[in-house]
């Protein structure tokens, strides 16, 4: 594939993860989102959920939601310009964001037992977006014909 198609995978790929933290925030107990929320809610509490506890997980998913959604359009932006522009800062930030996310959110996730969550949640972006930053890697480090 060329640059720029790799360049588009990245941008509607981070088009629908913001989208997707859309409907994290608004309807977090809605199709997967609401069996990934089911599972942390047997995990924490096998027996019965408190409503509290029901009400502030809706709470901290609006929050998840809307960082999540917050950030892949920061990331669709960075990719539409200074990305497709091969400015090398580009390729790092958003490799390294997403590497931070992914190495500190499975590392709590295996801390606190959710182990489910990193082949769930975390893998599917990994490589989503770890494809075509690979793919790229060659297009930040060497001069433009």
């Amino acid at each position: 594939m060329t640059f720029a198609r790799w360049c588009q995978w990245l941008f509607y790929a981070s088009l629908l993860f913001a989208a997707l933290g859309f409907v994290v925030a608004v309807a977090p107990n809605l199709g997967w989102v609401g069996t990934w929320s089911a599972q942390v809610d047997a995990h924490f509490f096998p027996e019965r959920i408190h409503p509290n506890a029901i009400a502030e997980r809706s709470f901290l998913m609006a929050i998840l939601g809307a960082t999540i959604a917050g950030m892949y359009i920061l990331q669709a932006f960075v990719v539409a310009f200074p990305f497709r522009n091969r400015e090398a800062w580009a390729w790092y930030a958003i490799a390294g964001s997403n590497l931070a996310w992914f190495v500190l959110d499975s590392g709590l996730s295996v801390l606190h037992g959710l182990t489910f969550n990193i082949y769930t949640v975390n893998l599917f972006p990994l490589f989503i977006l770890g494809i075509p930053l690979l793919a790229t890697r060659s297009a930040f480090s060497s001069p433009r014909a």
